[in-house]
């Protein structure tokens, strides 16, 4: 077998490869759609849901001189797991907070490799905030702790965390699949939006 042969031996496979990896990934986006409308919905329920609460004490309050107990808190957690799973969306939709002023002043390869890095120390990040938030949340739930104001875990409100963390880490490994294959990210309706806006 001559090296003529061999190259395209590797060039097939490596085809084959490239037309998996991109089938793959439309898998992935699909899944990841799905996810993000999912957390959509629930963060703006669960914001919804503490902006009533939240009004409602303050009528109750002003008008009426009574305070609901569980209001306050209840609205706190609302409030965390809508914020949590908000960052999930920004994740998914290139929104997250990032100092891009570098990125865009670099070109070629320099740009794709500092891309490359951020992408990758962004799962780092959230492959660590996931597994804290994790611990945390078993830790509260197995030594019994309860919300003050109604009898629920405050295993709850931790969990909001590593919920969050999953997606975020699915969503940026998505994301590096994305880079690799093409050297950028797939644009988004989402950010296109924002940046007409801008």
């Amino acid at each position: 077998m001559g090296p003529s042969v061999t190259i395209q031996i590797i060039g097939s496979l490596t085809e084959r490869l490239c037309f998996n990896m991109e089938f793959i990934l439309k898998k992935l986006h699909f899944i990841e759609d799905k996810l993000d409308r999912f957390a959509s919905v629930i963060a703006v329920l669960t914001f919804a849901a503490m902006s009533v609460i939240v009004c409602m004490q303050v009528i109750s309050r002003f008008f009426f001189s009574h305070s609901f107990q569980w209001a306050e808190e209840m609205g706190r957690y609302l409030f965390i797991w809508s914020t949590m799973l908000a960052s999930a969306c920004a994740v998914h939709s290139h929104l997250n907070i990032g100092v891009d002023i570098l990125v865009n002043n670099i070109k070629g390869k320099a740009q794709f490799i500092v891309k490359l890095m951020a992408q990758i120390f962004m799962i780092l990040a959230v492959y660590i905030l996931t597994v804290y938030g994790a611990e945390q949340t078993m830790d509260v739930y197995n030594a019994g702790q309860t919300a003050t104001s109604f009898p629920v875990s405050a295993a709850i409100l931790y969990l909001s965390v590593p919920v969050s963390g999953v997606l975020m880490l699915f969503y940026s490994t998505v994301q590096l699949l994305e880079l690799i294959l093409h050297g950028k990210f797939t644009e988004n309706e989402i950010r296109d939006f924002f940046r007409r806006v801008a």
